[in-house]
């Protein structure tokens, strides 16, 4: 698959950009490890990752590359029948259709090869392929089941090219300090890549077994280097982890550090013999939390009146700024929210995507042409749309701001009675999980 030098600077550039954008206000820091275990750019791999924050998912692993990587992913099969356009669009950044079988049934599986043959013509080419085993995205931090469709895919690709060169699956893992929030902590570590080249004599002989094989060994790669809380009691878990009732770990460290202890909270937990007392005691304190409309931060903090004063002095005194910052962030931060149904898991990637992609683009030209004409400030317009990320910046931390203080009024303005109802039960949980000794 050849591509040209225009096509070439055309895809950087854009992809640049979106970067920016990315790296600048959705990300506030950004961890890679393992990265030395990457193949180099050119030979023939797929990069395997479990599936959690939707489109933001394969975004974080490009944007973790170096520019000038082209790379590719498999994306779900719907989204390339919105429009022509956006058909084009979506094979110029590199998305290819993957077809399932709970959605689009048999006959979508029929055109899965169309896109095998796709895919074997990127990877041959030397372009990387990201594949999510999953077949979708979770609701959270634990790990579905694997099929064996990505194996087959990997072996495919090996056949298409008369198995002469070494495909390799790279498992990697993704982990977020927070989901649905902006300027947050996120993760990509990539493990040592799964060979297919031992495998091709086994895999023309007993093809299943080889790929099950493959699979298992897959899954349990990428399950030891995420965070996997398990599905069941997901809510009251992660809760628990979050709070300050996991003493294994400080919010303020690194997130590869909080990953690392909170595994071993995950596995204190699900293997404790008090279990069920302590996810009914957790989910009896969210909710006591939810109510009155507290946090752990808060909780932890103790905020005093004065406190509470001054941040909303500090909230009064800029706030004629903060309104200035709204244009355009606030519309882009709040619109594509609007877009949304019920799966929450799609928060992040909307209020991206819409912005980077349509939003920002949009308004700029709006600000340029209205000031512009109207008033004659063309430069003013200019340099306004220039300062857009520390704007958008500053939105967000007033934002926070804003929102640490409405907390602490919360917490400044709820009975004694219910505040000793939450120290109770923390001290219940605590309890309980200290009647178990802690990982080393």
């Amino acid at each position: 698959m050849k591509t040209s030098w225009l096509q070439f600077l055309k895809y950087t550039l854009y992809k640049g950009y979106l970067r920016l954008v990315h790296e600048t206000l959705l990300v506030r820091h950004r961890y890679t490890l393992g990265l030395e275990n990457l193949p180099d750019y050119g030979e023939h791999y797929f990069i395997v990752a479990n599936h959690q924050n939707t489109a933001n998912d394969p975004l974080n692993i490009t944007f973790a590359l170096p520019l000038h990587y082209h790379v590719n992913a498999l994306a779900r099969a719907n989204v390339f029948s919105i429009h022509p356009l956006m058909t084009r669009f979506f094979y110029w950044i590199g998305l290819l259709p993957a077809y399932r079988i709970g959605w689009e049934g048999g006959e979508g599986i029929e055109q899965n090869f169309r896109s095998f043959d796709q895919v074997a013509d990127r990877i041959n080419s030397g372009q990387p392929v990201i594949v999510f085993p999953e077949a979708g995205h979770t609701q959270g931090h634990y790990l579905g089941r694997f099929t064996t469709g990505t194996v087959r895919m990997a072996f495919y690709v090996a056949k298409a090219d008369g198995f002469r060169e070494d495909v390799k699956i790279v498992p990697t893992a993704h982990h977020y300090s927070d989901y649905f929030d902006i300027q947050t902590d996120i993760l990509w570590h990539v493990g040592e890549p799964i060979s297919l080249k031992p495998y091709y004599a086994a895999f023309q002989e007993h093809p299943n077994s080889v790929m099950r094989n493959i699979t298992r060994e897959l899954h349990a790669r990428i399950q030891a280097m995420m965070l996997d809380e398990g599905i069941e009691d997901y809510e009251a878990k992660d809760f628990l982890r979050n709070s300050s009732l996991n003493t294994l770990r400080r919010a303020d460290t690194p997130l590869p550090d909080r990953l690392a202890a909170d595994q071993r909270f995950a596995r204190l937990l699900n293997e404790h013999p008090s279990y069920q007392e302590i996810i009914s005691l957790a989910t009896e304190l969210r909710q006591h939390e939810e109510r009155l409309g507290l946090d752990e931060p808060t909780l932890l903090q103790h905020p005093t009146w004065w406190q509470a004063a001054a941040g909303i002095v500090l909230l009064l005194l800029l706030l004629p700024l903060w309104i200035v910052s709204l244009w355009p962030h606030g519309i882009c931060y709040y619109m594509p929210t609007l877009l949304l149904k019920s799966d929450k898991m799609f928060t992040n990637s909307y209020r991206y995507i819409l912005s980077a992609v349509i939003l920002y683009p949009l308004f700029g030209v709006l600000t340029l042409l209205v000031m512009g004409l109207v008033w004659g400030w063309w430069w003013q317009a200019l340099l306004w749309v220039l300062l857009w990320l520390p704007t958008g910046r500053f939105a967000w931390a007033y934002f926070c701001l804003l929102r640490r203080t409405r907390h602490a009024l919360h917490y400044l303005c709820a009975s004694r009675a219910d505040l000793q109802a939450i120290e109770a039960l923390q001290h219940r949980i605590s309890t309980f999980l200290n009647n178990q000794p802690h990982e080393s």
